[in-house]
């Protein structure tokens, strides 16, 4: 059975993953944005949309940067808000460059990977699964009935990502010397 830990334990996981949040982030900003302006398939209003949309994740993820640089703690809501904001942003870009043909669907492996190694499992695995429905609703429509077993081998390399950087969280909460009876 999984126990979930008490909140100050949670804040204590997020406390120590925090620059992981921050450095996965902007990577995938970065990538987003060079992935965006190198190979645009929009329109030129389309083109502006997606990119503000990723300067705006770099916008926020620098007021997460500040905290950390200044020692300060993220606060619990600021680092779920951050994380769903990551995903809906991909979510909306794989959608406007046509669903399933789009390859902005590699920017859910970092964005899972920070937060699976932040968050506690229980919080991943919500996420992993919202990521996972949402990316199937946006690709169903899109994709050919030959399709399916690509859907299906992304779903599952997502769920990977999710399931690795879970099983590094416990090894670092282990690591630290948190008891076994707290996770």
């Amino acid at each position: 059975m999984l126990v979930r830990p008490s909140q100050s334990d949670a804040r204590t996981d997020l406390d120590h993953g925090q620059i992981v949040i921050v450095t996965a982030r902007w990577l995938m900003i970065g990538v987003g944005l060079v992935l965006t302006i190198a190979y645009p398939t929009a329109t030129l209003a389309g083109l502006r949309l997606q990119v503000s949309l990723i300067l705006l994740l770099a916008i926020a993820n620098f007021c997460l940067h500040a905290q950390v640089i200044r020692g300060r703690p993220i606060p619990l809501w600021a680092a779920y808000g951050a994380s769903s904001a990551d995903l809906l942003v991909i979510s909306l870009l794989v959608a406007a460059q046509g669903g399933f043909g789009s390859y902005r669907y590699v920017l859910y492996f970092p964005a899972l990977l920070a937060l699976s190694v932040a968050f506690e499992p229980a919080v991943t695995l919500v996420y992993a699964v919202a990521t996972g429905l949402v990316y199937v609703v946006i690709s169903l429509p899109t994709a050919e009935p030959t399709d399916t077993a690509v859907l299906v081998s992304r779903l599952l390399m997502l769920a990977a990502v999710a399931f690795c950087g879970a099983v590094y969280w416990r090894v670092e909460r282990d690591r630290r010397g948190v008891p076994k009876g707290s996770s």
